[in-house]
């Protein structure tokens, strides 16, 4: 092979080496979870003061085992919460695609 056909041969790879690159950080942009609420400031605090945020979280718990009459009523209440935060999320990832 001459050297112009070589020269053409390894440009083309290179093109399609930089595509597939793009690419690549395109999909896996997609797939990071913490991209869903990225821009949200409830999210944001929550990831900044984790250990806050779980120390409420096991206060709340706790009173709410103390008062046992209440606890079916907050455990409800807790899984409709998730269920429609998993749902919202869902919806955001979906939009932001």
């Amino acid at each position: 092979m001459n050297e112009s056909s070589l020269a053409a041969r390894r440009a083309a790879l290179i093109e399609r080496c930089a595509e597939q690159r793009v690419g690549l950080a395109f999909e896996l942009q997609a797939l990071r979870p913490s991209n869903a609420l990225a821009g949200h400031p409830v999210a944001g605090f929550v990831t900044n003061n984790r250990n806050l945020v779980l120390g409420a979280a096991g206060t709340a718990l706790g009173l709410a085992l103390l008062r046992r009459k209440r606890l079916a009523g907050l455990a409800t209440s807790a899984l409709s919460a998730v269920k429609m935060a998993r749902g919202a999320l869902g919806i955001v990832a979906q939009l932001r695609r």
